[in-house]
Parts: structure tokens; sequence; C-alpha cells
């Protein structure tokens, strides 16, 4: 396997997994979320501009392909909005932890909507994930913000969206660079409309506060970045693979920065939930590349 490739898929990993900790720091600083997002986007659109020029036949390729572009972001929309509005409202911890079953929701659609065979080993190993999910929401349900368990829901259900869409076009040979470039210069756009004509973005925050928000914005972008580089070298499976470091980092980094805890019983959810999707995930490439 391409080490260079596998270098790219655990940075993004590794960005992926620092955004929602520093999101939650900037939110307990004052920052909104209309502000949190926003940045996020264009901040990903200034790093990608360089690379439009050297993308030929884009607009062409956005016009054959447009409802698949708005569909998939579309699920970009319902990831982001719903993830970093968790964060706010539930620990950083297991928003990340339910908002991780999302392939179980790929699964699913594969299973009813695909007709595809499923091996049985996958399917035992995705739902020992619901039992660690209890074990991780259990002892603190009485006490869970439903509004913010529900956004991780969303957030899950736009990654299974945009995953769905990204094989699709992935199978008309659209690129990632061009799924992004729409992706966020679209969100971009919708979010600061939204925003600006509908509800308000406080920019009366302090110099610390907007510093800070910057740390995930750009983490974002760099993960983006990372991850398009990662996939021509080491392919879309192998990459999700080591996108898995994302959870950890991210339940670390909660425990870390804002001294998040999981009870002995959440902390075996935990890694029964990660042990579980990570080797199903393992486990659904080793199969393919078998029967290839």
């Amino acid at each position: 396997m391409h080490l260079l490739g596998i270098f790219f898929a655990l940075g993004a990993g590794l960005f992926f997994g620092i955004l929602a900790p520093t999101t939650k720091i900037a939110f307990n600083l004052g920052v909104g979320v209309g502000l949190a997002i926003l940045l996020r986007f264009l901040i990903a659109s200034i790093v990608i501009l360089p690379i439009i020029p050297f993308q030929k036949n884009l607009l062409i390729t956005y016009k054959k392909n447009l409802k698949d572009f708005i569909i998939i972001t579309f699920g970009s929309i319902l990831l982001t909005s719903g993830l970093l509005l968790s964060v706010k409202y539930i620990a950083v911890s297991l928003a990340i932890l339910i908002f991780c079953t999302y392939p179980i929701l790929v699964l699913c659609f594969s299973i009813i909507i695909d007709k595809e065979k499923i091996a049985n080993n996958i399917k035992i190993l995705f739902l020992t994930t619901f039992g660690g999910l209890f074990f991780v929401l259990g002892p603190s349900f009485n006490n869970l913000n439903i509004f913010g368990v529900l956004c991780a829901i969303i957030a899950s259900i736009g990654a299974t969206t945009m995953i769905i869409i990204n094989q699709k076009m992935s199978n008309k040979s659209i690129s990632p660079i061009q799924i992004n470039i729409f992706i966020n210069i679209f969100n971009s756009i919708f979010f600061f409309c939204i925003l600006f004509f509908f509800f308000s973005i406080n920019f009366s925050i302090s110099k610390t506060s907007f510093l800070i928000i910057l740390i995930p914005s750009f983490s974002y972008a760099i993960a983006l970045f990372l991850q398009l580089l990662a996939i021509p070298k080491i392919g879309q499976s192998n990459t999700a693979l080591f996108l898995y470091l994302e959870p950890v980092v991210a339940i670390v980094g909660a425990v870390i920065l804002l001294k998040e805890t999981l009870n002995n019983y959440q902390l075996f959810g935990a890694i029964v939930v990660l042990a579980s999707l990570a080797l199903a995930t393992y486990l659904t490439k080793k199969s393919k590349n078998d029967f290839s």
C-alpha cells in the first residue's frame, strides 16, 4: 500500500478529529454556530480556489450532473449543521460516537434499496455497534439533550447521503476535487445568504475566540485536502478505514481539552462501537477485493 497515501489519510483523520473539541471550546467562548459554519466553508473555498483553473470541463461536468451535485451538497449541509449543533448541546464524545454510526445507515440502504447481499459477519458487527451505543447512551439517557442527539443523527444521515451519492458520482468518473469545489463554494454562498437574510452573524467576539474558531475552520480545509490526496493513492475504502482515527482523536481531545469524562460503561461502549465499525469496514473492503 502507498505509504504517502496512508500518511495523507491518517493526517486527514487527525485534522477531522480536532474539529469537534476545538469548535466546542469556541462555542464556550461565545462564538455562534452560524459563524462557525460560514467560516468553515469560506476558508475551505479559499484553500481550494487555486486548484480550479486546472480542472478540465468543470462547468460541463456540473451541468451534466447537477442533480447529483445538489444532493451531495444537501448531505454536506445536514452533516455540518447537525454536527456543529450537536456539540453545542451534548458532550463532544457522545456526539461523535452517534455521528460515526453512519456506516450502519449505509448498510441499511445497501440492503433495502440496492438489494446488496451483505455477509452475516458484517451484519453481526453492525448489530454489535448498536449494543455499544446502548452502553454509551444508557447511563446518561435521562440527562441527554434530545435536540443535541437528534442533530448528531441528522449529521449521520448527511454523511450517509454523501457516501451513497459520492459512490454514484465516482462511477461516472467525477473526481473528489470537482465535488469538493462545488460543495464548498455553494455552501459558502448558501449559508451567507441564509444567515444574512434570516438570522444574524455575531462578529462581536474577542480576538481569542476568533483565533480559536479559525483552528477548526483551517483544520477542515486541511483535512479535506489531505483526504483528496489520499483517495487517488490508496482508494476510497482504505482511506475510509484510516479515517477511523477521527473519532479517537475527537474523544481524546474532548477528554483533554474539555475535561469530558466517560464512565466505565460508556468507555466500554465507545470501544465496542469504534472496533466494530472499523472491523466491519475492513472486512467489507477485504470481501470486495476477494470478489474482484
